[in-house]
Order: structure tokens, then C-alpha cells, then sequence
């Protein structure tokens, strides 16, 4: 592990310290924020049982970002270190690398952008977080303790003045994995591998209303590393309108398609043909006082048949879900898959300093497991975050899932309750 880390790192160094060395002039930056959060949980949303894990769970989560920038001619170098740690956790099955990464370099990338004529404009490698366009697809999360990290190659150019960005990325595996040491708070080298990579185009157009994604995602067993096999195409088209100039709309489809095994198990070896889809559709208006008010649908394929030859479940590769579908991390909120949700949204900035979400879902199975009733259940979810000062956010949220009879199965066939509060301070 650490010689494959060494031979990634050492050529970057030292195209660094050359640069430097040759450079007219430095500039230097250096920022930050330290997270702190507290959430608590009464009745898991998904059906459970007594001896999978108990009716309640809290836990306090800690996120230091620190990142520092060099920039000299045409050369700009970034590293982040991030440190997500988490408290008060005991014996909590939903405790994943997805909440713990210690004291980890998330990015350690160089830039090098090239004089604005057209054509190419940047070129970057190195490991690098990275968002594209609505984030369901590719993103380095938010509210979720850790972030999405890739070793790679972007390309960013500009034809017809569209925006255009090639990538060819090796997702990077958060580590340790195993709950004993993430309840620790334990740290290891986070790494990537060549047996799983992502790779394709995505543009934006000149307006910024048409954002197109495709992706390749392929991945192979190996000594190292149990996978399903995916071999994935992924295709986004993003288009937003305004409507009588008072509305504003933003529908996303997108479609899969390709083979992956149901299972990473060594004896799964039946390949499966792969048909997902999901579609995000949303009309909005900005009233007066600040205040945004949205409707919002979402449709997104299931699979409720392992023993068929067909996968229909849409798989979301690397994007997140937060903003769609509530609070991850303790709450987890639905996966993007196997679900049909309708609902609004209502966002106010009257208040200077203050800003205030609620939101309500209605949610069903797209494909319900069988002998269940597709109602999933109502959801209201509410965020209130006050910018203190400048570098000081607090914030305050929660959320209620009112079951319906597809989620009262279980010992835990109750409501379920949430609520979270936290600071955040940037320097």
C-alpha cells in the first residue's frame, strides 16, 4: 500500500518543487472549517429487527477540512486533509467509512490552465472531490461526514462555447471498514485501484440551462478488491426553463444500462443485464420576502425479482441524495432507487442571517417486495441555519416519517423521529 501510494505521489512532487522553483511569483492560501453535529434517532425508517440493532440511536460527528492553495504562472496546486470522526456510537450497525475517515488527504491534485482562445483550457491530475452539474450522479457530499474522493485525469475545454470536461478517475475506498475500528475512530490509508474506474464526458451549455453527463463505470474482482462486476453506462440530460418569466422548471432524466452480478459473493457468477432510469422534475417560483416555494416529483426504477435475468434497480454511482430525500448519515434517508416520491419545498431568506427550509414527501415502492403495500409513508423535514457571524453557522433540523403499511413491518414498526443541531466555523 504505502509504494503504490509513493509511486502515485513522488512524479507530482517533483513537478511541483521544479515549477516552484521556476516561478516569477508565489500566492498562497490557506482555508478551513471544523463541523460539529449532534444527531439522535427514535425507530429506524427501514423495517429491522431487536437483534439487528436497537429502536434508538444518537451520535455526535466531528469534520475538520483543512485545504491549502499554490499558484504560480499557470500552475496551481491544491491538498485538502480531512479528519471525520464519530462519537457515541456503540454498537450501531449503520455506522459505515461513509461517516468515518480519519486524518485522511483527500486531494493533493495539480491544475494547469492554459491561455483563454478556445480549446483546451485546463488540465488537472492527482486526487481530487468533484461535482457535477445536479449531483446525483457524481459529487463529494455535504451534509454526509465524509466526502467522495478520485485519483485521475480532467480535461476542461471549451467548443462551440460550451463548457466540456473529459475524466478518467479510479474512485478512492475509504479505510478501515471494519466496525470495530471505525467505532474507534481508527485511521488507514484511503486508496484507489485500477480494477474499478469511471470515465466519460460531461458539458454544460453556454447559458448554463443543459448540463449532459455520460459515464462508464467498470469494475473486475480481483485479489484485492469483491465487486458485482458492474459494467455501467450512465447517460444524464439536465434541462432548465423559465416559464412566463415568474416560473422556473428542471427536469433530469437519465438512463443506465449495461450488466452486473446481484451480488459481490465469490460464487455469484450469473451476469445480469442491467435497465435502470430515474427522472427528476421540479417547477418553482420566487415569491416575495425571500421565499422560494418548489414542487418536485421524482421516478426513479426498482427490481423486486433476484431470481430474474434482469437488474432494474438504478444505481446512483457516486452521487449523493440529501437534498432529494432528507438527512443521510443517522437518518438515512431513502436511496435513489426503487422509489416514487412527490412532494414540496419552501426555502425563506426574509430574515437576514437566516435561512429556513421545510419540506414535505409522499413516497412509494417503484417495484414493491412482495406481499407488501407500496406506500412507503409521509415525510416532513425542516432546516433552520443562522449565519452567528461571518465564519460562525448554526443550524437546526429534523425530520418525521409517518409510516405507511409498506414500512410498518418489523419490531420497529413505528413513526420515525429525528432531529440534528450543529456548528460551523470556517477559517
Amino acid at each position: 500500500m504505502y509504494s503504490r501510494k509513493l509511486s502515485f505521489s513522488a512524479p507530482l512532487l517533483f513537478i511541483v518543487v521544479s515549477a516552484v522553483a521556476n516561478a516569477s511569483s508565489i500566492e498562497y492560501d490557506i482555508s478551513g472549517s471544523y463541523r460539529l453535529r449532534y444527531e439522535t434517532l427514535h425507530n429506524p425508517i427501514f423495517p429491522t429487527t431487536r437483534d439487528e440493532r436497537d429502536k434508538s440511536n444518537e451520535r455526535i460527528s466531528s469534520q475538520l477540512l483543512v485545504k491549502g492553495q499554490v499558484a504560480w504562472n499557470n500552475f496551481q496546486v491544491t491538498a485538502e486533509l480531512a479528519d471525520s470522526r464519530v462519537f457515541l456510537d456503540d454498537n450501531d450497525p449503520t455506522l459505515t467509512s461513509s461517516q468515518v475517515n480519519t486524518l485522511e488527504p483527500i486531494q493533493f491534485f495539480m491544475r494547469y490552465t492554459l491561455p483563454r482562445n478556445g480549446g483546451l483550457k485546463a488540465v488537472s491530475i492527482g486526487r481530487m472531490t468533484i461535482d457535477h452539474g445536479s449531483r446525483r450522479l457524481l459529487a463529494q457530499a455535504v451534509y454526509r461526514n465524509t466526502k467522495n474522493s478520485f485519483d485521475g485525469v480532467l480535461l476542461d475545454w471549451v467548443w462551440n462555447k460550451w463548457d466540456i470536461r473529459g475524466f478518467y478517475l479510479l474512485p478512492v475506498s475509504r479505510n478501515p471498514s471494519t466496525s470495530q475500528a471505525l467505532d474507534n475512530n481508527e485511521r488507514a490509508f484511503d486508496k484507489s485501484v485500477s480494477e474499478r474506474k469511471i470515465f466519460g464526458l460531461y458539458s454544460t451549455s453556454p447559458d448554463d440551462n443543459v448540463k449532459l453527463q455520460s459515464y462508464w463505470f467498470k469494475e473486475d474482482d480481483s485479489a484485492r478488491l469483491s465487486t458485482k462486476n458492474r459494467d455501467l453506462f450512465t447517460l444524464s440530460v439536465d434541462y432548465t426553463w423559465s416559464i412566463a418569466n415568474t416560473w422556473k422548471a428542471n427536469v433530469e432524466v437519465i438512463g443506465q444500462t449495461g450488466t452486473s452480478h446481484e451480488t459481490t459473493s465469490a460464487t455469484d457468477l450469473t451476469e445480469k443485464e442491467v435497465r435502470g432510469f430515474m427522472m427528476h422534475g421540479a417547477i418553482e417560483k420566487q415569491l416575495k420576502l425571500g421565499t422560494l416555494l418548489r414542487a418536485e416529483l421524482d421516478y426513479i426504477s426498482g427490481d423486486n425479482d433476484a431470481s430474474d435475468d434482469t437488474i432494474t434497480n438504478f444505481d446512483s454511482l457516486y452521487g449523493v441524495r440529501r437534498f432529494d430525500f432528507g438527512p443521510t448519515d443517522v437518518y438515512q434517508a431513502m436511496p435513489r432507487r426503487n422509489l416514487v416520491a412527490i412532494g414540496a419545498r419552501s426555502v425563506n431568506t426574509a430574515f437576514d442571517h437566516h435561512n429556513l427550509m421545510v419540506s414535505y414527501k409522499a413516497m412509494w415502492y417503484e417495484e414493491a417486495p412482495e406481499s407488501v403495500d407500496s406506500f412507503i409513508g409521509n415525510q416532513i423535514e425542516f432546516r433552520w441555519r443562522w449565519q452567528v457571524k461571518p465564519n460562525l453557522r448554526l443550524a437546526l433540523g429534523g425530520a418525521y416519517l409517518k409510516k405507511g403499511k409498506g414500512f410498518e413491518r418489523g419490531d420497529y414498526s413505528g413513526d420515525s423521529r429525528f432531529l440534528f443541531t450543529g456548528a460551523r466555523y470556517t477559517f
